[in-house]
């Protein structure tokens, strides 16, 4: 069975020192999908994973990644090797770990990731993504939480780096698609905030 979601992230990020400032940052990411039936192994490729944002932050309007997964199933656990490039030759390889827990007759889920990045060249630092999503059911199209999402370089975890919290609301539309809110603070510094518009459409070969 093959899955190919196609995901459009919309990113506005307000950053307040003596001023504000509102940047804008639209992600394009394709993301095909592959499981073997009867088996627990499941493989992502995203082609191409583009961030379009203001040009001051590596000289450019745009930088594009791809990425490879392959994991399996194991309990409540998805567990993947995660490699990734980018166009500056920066090449990572790593560990993902999802874990999903259902409360309350599967109103109430817990999602857990974990993703450890290991640098393949100079040029490649170590890092680590901690995502941390609790979601209710209140409607089988309308579904609201709280989320939590963090990088960090491996060598100052969880002191530089960005660890936004914050309400989130996701709705599923007509003809498979769906929309995806998040509003969020960053705890580890002050006046900085993130929203997160994301439009979704997926199909099924």
């Amino acid at each position: 069975m093959k899955i190919i979601p196609t995901i459009l992230l919309f990113f506005i990020t307000s950053i307040v020192y003596s001023q504000t400032t509102n940047e804008i940052w639209i992600k394009n990411s394709p993301e095909i999908r592959m499981n073997i039936d009867s088996t627990p192994w499941e493989f992502r490729w995203r082609p191409i994973d583009q961030m379009i944002m203001p040009d001051h932050y590596f000289g450019k309007h745009s930088l594009i990644r791809t990425d490879l997964m392959l994991g399996a199933n194991v309990w409540k656990f998805k567990i993947f090797n995660y490699s990734k490039f980018d166009e500056f030759k920066r090449f990572w390889t790593g560990v993902r770990l999802d874990l999903n827990l259902n409360f309350f007759n599967k109103h109430l889920l817990l999602n857990i990731q974990e993703r450890y990045f290991f640098g393949l060249n100079p040029d490649s630092d170590d890092h680590y993504y901690l995502v941390q999503y609790l979601r209710y059911t209140a409607t089988k199209k309308i579904h609201l939480g709280i989320l939590s999402y963090g990088k960090w370089k491996t060598d100052r975890a969880f002191a530089d780096g960005n660890w936004f919290v914050g309400p989130s609301a996701f709705f599923a539309l007509p003809a498979n698609f769906n929309l995806h809110f998040v509003f969020a603070k960053d705890i580890l510094h002050d006046n900085i905030y993130m929203f997160f518009f994301r439009v979704g459409y997926k199909f099924k070969i």
